[in-house]
């Protein structure tokens, strides 16, 4: 089969290597669709921990090619949307709802055409949920936990910072939680069609109105209830920080460059008793987060798919944050 490998900065290598094989309680997923996500755009930038050489891809879907000792043979033809490791459930972070840092876990990168996953960790599709959109599993898992760590509460008025795909889906997934007002603050026009497409109440454009102006409209002056930090800048946390009302959640979603520092004014935040709440990987949301996948407005989420020969192209048209999101479809021709 053939894999895109990562050598450092933009360089990509496609390669030939072997076919796998599952073992026990695996399946071979032939890959549909793999997200190129913002970390591994930030890890060609140096911006996040990697070495290389490497193969990367972890947002995917695909169809079960074929399966390991005491899985059912049924299974082979299935659309699944995958998470992209394997877990023990019996570690300490699995026990505690961590299961995307386990212990004990090993990844099966998406940028290749086939990958091997225990049977466990692959997800038949529902009903209206696509192969293309199925590949945002593991984003929408780790916004939904976001969410549910963050403890958003039905009618909280709640502001997205950054209209990524992870901020678009925290959105929609913070409308099907009962979230009051919901206000997407983002510089791209598609990215803010895209918000209203997912729910949000307000879309505002920072180029043209200051946010702290829609927040008091919305709040009456006093803050949002829950801010989501969704772009990984420092700055940006330091604007969520701002617009939350006393006692108010910010939770930071965004994965900032390694090295950063918090940007706000500790004595602030102490004043305005203000919970940060931080998440970092999918944790245990993706089996609950799958159905609800099914209700979101995903489709044109996608801007473009490039063949795996492409996956520079696609990279660059990635960084370049025109249009919502970009991906690999590695069996594409």
């Amino acid at each position: 089969m053939k894999v895109a490998t990562w050598h450092g900065g933009t360089k990509f290598t496609v390669d030939n290597v072997p076919d796998p094989a599952p073992g026990p309680g695996e399946v071979v997923v032939k890959i549909d669709t793999c997200g190129i996500c913002g970390t591994d755009v930030h890890i060609t930038q140096g911006l996040f921990p990697s070495t290389p050489p490497r193969v990367l891809g972890h947002e995917y879907s695909g169809v079960i090619a074929e399966v390991g000792m005491g899985v059912r043979s049924r299974r082979v033809g299935d659309k699944v949307a995958c998470e992209p490791s394997s877990y023990c459930r019996k570690c300490f972070e699995c026990r505690n709802g961590r299961q995307s840092r386990c212990v004990n876990a090993k990844g099966a990168p998406g940028y290749a055409q086939y990958a091997i996953l225990p049977a466990h960790a692959t997800h038949r599709l529902p009903e209206g949920l696509g192969l293309q959109e199925a590949a945002l599993l593991e984003p929408a898992s780790c916004c939904l936990t976001g969410l549910e760590r963050a403890g958003m509460k039905k009618g909280d008025s709640v502001l997205v910072i950054g209209g990524g795909n992870m901020g678009l889906i925290t959105v929609g997934l913070a409308k099907l939680r009962g979230a009051g007002t919901t206000i997407l603050s983002e510089l791209s026009p598609e990215r803010r069609a895209m918000a209203k497409q997912m729910g949000a109440d307000i879309v505002h454009d920072p180029a043209k109105e200051p946010l702290r102006a829609v927040v008091d409209q919305v709040s009456d002056g006093r803050g949002v209830d829950f801010a989501c930090e969704a772009v990984g800048k420092p700055e940006v946390l330091d604007i969520a920080v701002q617009m939350v009302r006393p006692r108010g959640t910010v939770e930071m979603l965004g994965v900032p460059p390694k090295g950063s520092r918090l940007p706000s004014d500790l004595y602030d935040t102490q004043y305005k008793e203000i919970s940060l709440v931080c998440i970092f990987g999918r944790g245990d949301g993706a089996r609950r987060v799958l159905p609800m996948l099914a209700k979101l407005k995903l489709v044109g989420m996608f801007a473009r798919r490039f063949p795996l020969e492409r996956i520079q192209e696609g990279f660059a048209a990635s960084a370049g944050a025109k249009g919502v999101k970009f991906a690999i479809a590695p069996n594409a021709r």
